[in-house]
């Protein structure tokens, strides 16, 4: 067996285990390439403790959450002591949870488990909007709390957009307004104009007055509640609002900022001007939300977690366990994934470039530090770096002191920067990475080498080629949904093994060389003709 034989068997048995291994697992895995890719994923549970009335029947009621559009619930799981039974209702296209006891002055317990996969959404406004259809009268009309038809609230809608030209400017004048009122973490039940006498209020109040202005301007308008998620134990929910413009109910969180946008770990209970907990009055009460993360990948109709716990042959046991980040894990596999990528540019198509993993450094430094930002810094110290290279060149230092003149040149540019965003408010300034300037700080010394050995002219050519490859990194590395496939599909390394052994034994022409020798091909074709 010769070895050019030996050598193609291996890479077609990389080939061949990787697939069979990843189809085996795609064909065992329920709902894979499924509809709904969520942007996150918790364990949430709802923990109710209660002593019951003294006589009668004691209720403990709440909202529990529906799928959606941007929304999946799944594994629910109810469970209480045997003093409480459990019953769903449906008020108002809500989904409601009720626990009731007859047994008086009895202690008892409430659980109500699900999973939350959840997306962002994010909607673009037109300037100007339809007429609202006569079926969303109600959500214009006056309430208790949402006073949209007061004079006082008259006065500040007509104040706020007096002049405006469109809807579009009208909304964002009075979705300004209520963003601004000072937040306060105010319990107790705060109105549209209670939250103007104050100045002050919580995410209630400024959603109530959001409306009230809203619906004053003719906009369609509601409020909308739920809890925002994240890795707690708390006790408190949260509410925004939604306006129905051209037929979509689109959200609007005062509190927050978000304007049109609803960011994807808030968890949707219910539509309304509603109380998440009830409860039978003079009864002792007590609750807690209990919040866990689950990783998720943005691949497949799955969670990470779920692929893991199903197939033994995953990284995602490395996360789940603490050992290794996630950030960490996404730079060492955004390693050999970028590698290959450079390898492809310089043995197929010609570039040349300051070495093979530097470029794939710098995009990933890039996918760090914002590309704009990323790359206007690799600009400026490699020009930076270049010019001061050139009179350490004249004075005949030695390479190891100048890369410490050269270092010690890249930390004062992170202090002068620093300074620089902090006085012009430019945060990506001010808060230079150090490992991105480093990586960049070493490509720009590189430079600064190939001039001093070959000139300035000759240096621009490898530059430009490391700039082309950075840029066709960053555009690869910064779609994860490569790496999220090596997180669950560990095996396809297999196959970035198979592409550089391919690329090892490559020795045809590079598309550079097509392109410099084709004048001599053509001209050898012309001679054949004659």
């Amino acid at each position: 067996m010769n070895a050019t034989y030996t050598y193609r068997l291996i890479i077609w048995l990389l080939i061949g285990l990787a697939l069979f291994s990843i189809g085996a697992k795609w064909m065992n895995t329920p709902n894979m390439g499924g509809t709904f890719s969520p942007d996150t994923s918790f364990d949430v549970s709802y923990d109710y403790y209660f002593q019951s009335a003294l006589s009668g029947t004691t209720r403990v009621k709440t909202y529990i959450p529906q799928s959606n559009a941007r929304q999946r619930i799944q594994k629910v799981e109810e469970s209480s002591s045997t003093e409480a039974s459990f019953y769903q209702k449906t008020i108002r296209n809500n989904l409601q949870g009720v626990w009731e006891t007859n047994t008086p002055k009895t202690f008892a317990e409430a659980h109500y488990a699900f999973r939350f996969e959840g997306k962002a959404a994010r909607y673009e406004l037109p300037v100007n909007f339809q007429t609202p259809a006569e079926n969303l009268s109600a959500y214009l009309r006056a309430e208790t709390h949402i006073q949209s038809n007061d004079r006082v609230i008259d006065s500040l809608a007509t104040a706020l957009t007096t002049n405006l030209v469109n809807d579009l400017e009208r909304l964002r004048a009075i979705f300004s307004f209520a963003n601004n009122i000072p937040s306060a973490p105010i319990i107790t039940l705060t109105d549209a104009l209670a939250t103007l006498e104050q100045n002050r209020a919580s995410c209630n109040g400024k959603s109530r007055l959001l409306v009230a202005l809203a619906r004053n301007l003719g906009y369609p308008s509601r409020i909308k509640g739920g809890i925002i998620l994240e890795k707690a134990n708390k006790r408190t929910s949260h509410a925004w609002v939604e306006m129905n413009i051209n037929g979509e109910w689109v959200p609007f969180d005062a509190l927050n900022g978000h304007f049109g946008y609803l960011p994807a770990n808030y968890l949707e209970l219910y539509t309304g001007d509603e109380f998440l907990i009830t409860y039978t009055s003079g009864i002792n009460f007590d609750y807690s939300y209990n919040i866990e993360p689950r990783l998720v990948l943005p691949l497949f109709n799955t969670d990470a977690e779920a692929f893991g716990e199903r197939h033994s042959f995953t990284l995602v046991k490395l996360l789940s366990s603490g050992n290794m980040s996630l950030d960490l894990m996404l730079l060492l596999l955004s390693i050999p994934i970028g590698g290959l990528l450079v390898a492809f540019l310089r043995n197929i198509i010609g570039l040349q470039t300051f070495g093979v993993f530097l470029p794939v450094l710098i995009a990933l430094s890039l996918v760090e530090v914002g590309f704009q930002q990323g790359l206007f810094s690799f600009l400026l110290l490699t020009g930076l770096v270049g010019f001061v290279a050139q009179p350490l060149v004249r004075f005949r230092i030695l390479s190891t002191p100048k890369q410490v003149v050269l270092l010690s040149v890249m930390v004062l540019f992170i202090f002068i920067g620093s300074f620089v965003g902090q006085f012009f408010g430019l945060p990506w300034l001010s808060q230079l990475a150090i490992f991105p300037i480093i990586v960049m700080t070493v490509a720009a010394e590189r430079f600064s080498s190939k001039i001093i050995e070959d000139g300035t002219e000759q240096a621009i050519k490898p530059l430009v080629h490391t700039i082309l490859t950075i840029l066709l990194c960053y555009w690869v590395l910064a779609h994860k949904d490569w790496v999220s496939m090596l997180i669950l599909f560990p095996e396809m390394i297999l196959l970035i093994l198979a592409g550089a052994l391919f690329l090892g034994r490559y020795v045809g022409f590079r598309v550079s060389e097509f392109i410099r020798f084709r004048p001599i091909v053509d001209s050898k074709k012309i001679y054949k003709n004659v």
